[in-house]
């Protein structure tokens, strides 16, 4: 007798278990960015700089909770980062490349 995936899906508590591995899964996802933060931070302050990061935002990633993914902080960090550049960029006038030569008519 085989089972489809039908019936495997509709069983009482199907739901319930679905979402303790998706919570299992989550929480080692989180671990594992936790640990590649970990690198970052041995990274010196212009290689941080240079992927949009201060030292301060890894510091912050990682006193986040062991639960939460701090590879977020990181992305929220860098996104407002460049946007406050983006803000702070002074605004050139624009000059023309080749200079406007007037004919003189003979």
């Amino acid at each position: 007798m085989t089972r489809s995936a039908t019936y495997v899906t509709s069983l009482p508590g199907a739901t319930f278990l679905g979402s303790i591995v998706r919570a299992i899964a989550d929480i080692a996802k989180a671990l594992q960015h936790r640990r590649e933060i970990v690198h970052l931070a041995e990274f010196d302050d212009r290689m941080l700089k240079d992927i949009g990061l201060i030292r301060s935002d890894v510091e912050g990633a990682l006193a986040e909770s062991l639960l939460h993914n701090p590879s977020r902080v990181l992305v929220r960090c860098a996104e407002r980062h460049t946007r406050s550049e983006r803000m702070a960029a002074p605004v050139r006038s624009a000059r023309p490349v080749v200079p406007l030569v007037k004919s003189v008519a003979a």
